[in-house]
């Protein structure tokens, strides 16, 4: 099985990732081995907590894609970032020093963990009006966003990811299962990535979410979401029109 990661945090030295190219190529030969095909990188973006942290990141981006073309070359490598929502968040995409998935509309974001279902909801309506369409990065972690709410919120194009290690009970709070399996079966979620830090915790693996959705729900929703919806994302497509 070919898997697909639009979240992860590969590139080294641009934010709690990776700190060195080593550790980022370790990082790749795991992922490849879970049967990871197509990778996203996402490094934070958030001058606060990391800088200006572009021209780091582009240098990365560059030593993985050559790496990748030594050592993987059917691995598909595509760049954004995680965006952390702030007021200034539009003018970070609007100037060009945040990037969209792969240059496309679509932005992966995220909140703050306790943030109001209001304040996300207020943060998704102005990046919709700016033009660009929100990936709600590890929407399982919001414990005050309702599913009442999240479905109001997909109704404009806005897409849902989740986090493979959000399915390992033994990791992550009760609160968190249950809110990702409530999202599950009401089919609120477009993608499964890793979210992965490193090769000892939050590794680059989706092959257990993978297990899980076959056995829980069926194979081809666990292909849509864990494979097929990002190869429809980055060819410019809407995830929904598989």
């Amino acid at each position: 099985m070919s898997f697909s990661d639009i979240h992860i945090h590969i590139l080294y030295g641009t934010d709690d990732g990776p700190k060195t190219r080593e550790e980022m190529f370790k990082m790749t030969d795991v992922a490849y081995k879970n049967g990871i095909r197509l990778i996203c990188a996402t490094p934070h973006f958030c001058p606060a907590f990391f800088g200006d942290n572009r021209e780091a990141s582009e240098k990365a981006f560059s030593d993985l894609e050559e790496y990748c073309k030594e050592n993987y070359p059917d691995l598909q490598l595509f760049f954004g970032n995680e965006l952390y929502y702030m007021r200034e968040s539009i003018s970070w995409l609007k100037n060009g020093i945040c990037r969209t998935a792969n240059g496309t509309r679509y932005v992966l974001v995220e909140f703050e963990v306790n943030t109001s279902e209001d304040v996300i909801a207020e943060g998704i309506d102005r990046l919709l009006n700016a033009g660009y369409i929100p990936i709600i990065a590890h929407a399982e972690r919001y414990k005050r966003l309702s599913l009442g709410r999240l479905w109001a919120i997909r109704q404009n194009g806005v897409l849902v990811q989740v986090n493979a290690q959000s399915f390992n009970k033994e990791l992550l709070t009760l609160g968190v299962r249950k809110r990702l399996k409530a999202m599950l079966d009401e089919n609120f979620v477009d993608f499964v990535s890793s979210d992965a830090h490193g090769i000892v915790h939050r590794l680059p693996k989706i092959d257990n979410a993978y297990e899980y959705l076959v056995k829980k729900y069926d194979e081809n929703y666990a292909k849509k979401l864990c494979c097929n919806n990002a190869k429809w994302l980055f060819y410019n497509k809407s995830a929904e029109e598989k």
